[in-house]
């Protein structure tokens, strides 16, 4: 497995060599391994897991660690936020590793019920969210009101984190003045909510950048919503700004994805923290949003208002994409 890399390189965290720009303006290989389980990149590092026996390699350009989790535990999930990682192994412990001293510390148990354990997690820079095997959801350490058996996806925004269940219903919580929870209005909301605007429209897919958030449809549709300052809602007539561009989407809207051909299904979606990035059907990779760091293609461009053609990956098996903060990422089997 191959993973590809653009944009922001302050740290050299994309292995290129430090230069004054801190950019990376093309796609370029940065790991190659035959086995990558997790692999995520923030502002300052590039954390990679290559199984899951409970060995996690963080890197940046001042320090190299090889973090192990104790009693052999398996690791189960990852999460980066801007100054901790947190590092869910398979018996459902959760430890959190300080950016600042590398040092991998356990996180009190917050589940009270000893017959229910963490299943899945997310993190962003305010927020660290659990989801247990019970179905409920924890804005760590809290308990939220919300029961749900059947989420299978967690992605988390500065200040808002979005849920997708089995039956393909969206749900979202937290900070709401920017839109970025998709009700329509600007609060906020201490607890999950159904997104009313999306019911009845199988999601398969979810992504959620600083704040706005994306979801893709069984049907091979786009959805964006939040803020759009940058463009990253894609929602413009054309590529460049101008005055009737709206900043706040509070509401999920279909995004016309512009392409020669007809294949124009949107089948990955992810987002970084002001950019958004799809891979069509037929291969393409397509970007929206700030352009800052190149992060989507290399032109003097600062934003993208509408979804530009990045990358043909048509003859290449895209496994997923990802984003870092600054970042476009592309793993390849």
């Amino acid at each position: 497995m191959r993973i590809l890399c653009k944009g922001f390189n302050l740290y050299n965290q994309l292995h290129q060599g430090k230069n004054l720009q801190g950019i990376v303006e093309e796609f370029v290989t940065i790991y190659e391994e035959p086995h990558i389980e997790h692999f995520l990149l923030g502002h300052t590092m590039t954390v990679i897991v290559t199984d899951n026996k409970g060995s996690i390699n963080c890197e940046n350009c001042n320090r190299r660690e090889n973090l192990i989790l104790p009693n052999s535990s398996q690791i189960a999930k990852v999460t980066l936020s801007t100054t901790n990682l947190l590092t869910l192994s398979s018996t459902g412990d959760l430890f959190k590793t300080s950016l600042n001293d590398w040092q991998l510390v356990k996180v009190p148990n917050f589940i009270v019920d000893t017959n229910d354990q963490i299943k899945i997690i997310t993190a962003r820079d305010k927020l660290n969210v659990a989801y247990s095997a019970k179905g409920y959801i924890y804005s760590i350490p809290e308990k939220l009101n919300f029961c749900n058996k059947n989420i299978v996806d967690l992605q988390a925004g500065r200040e808002h984190c979005i849920l997708l269940d089995r039956q393909g219903n969206v749900y979202s919580f937290g900070a709401g003045t920017k839109g970025q929870l998709g009700t329509g209005q600007l609060d906020d909301e201490p607890n999950p909510v159904l997104i009313e605007a999306l019911a009845g429209i199988r999601i398969v897919a979810i992504a959620a950048g600083d704040w706005h958030s994306a979801a893709v449809s069984e049907q091979g549709d786009l959805y964006t919503w939040g803020q759009n300052s940058n463009g990253q809602l894609g929602l413009a007539a054309s590529s460049t700004y101008n005055e009737s561009i709206v900043s706040v989407m509070a509401t999920p809207h279909v995004v016309d994805i512009s392409d020669n051909s007809s294949d124009v299904n949107v089948v990955k979606v992810a987002c970084g923290s002001k950019h958004t990035i799809i891979l069509l059907e037929n291969g393409y990779l397509y970007g929206s949003g700030w352009n800052k760091y190149k992060q989507l293609k290399n032109e003097n461009v600062k934003e993208y208002y509408r979804f530009t053609f990045i990358q043909d990956y048509s003859k290449e098996k895209v496994d997923k994409i990802l984003c870092g903060p600054w970042n476009s990422i592309v793993l390849l089997k």
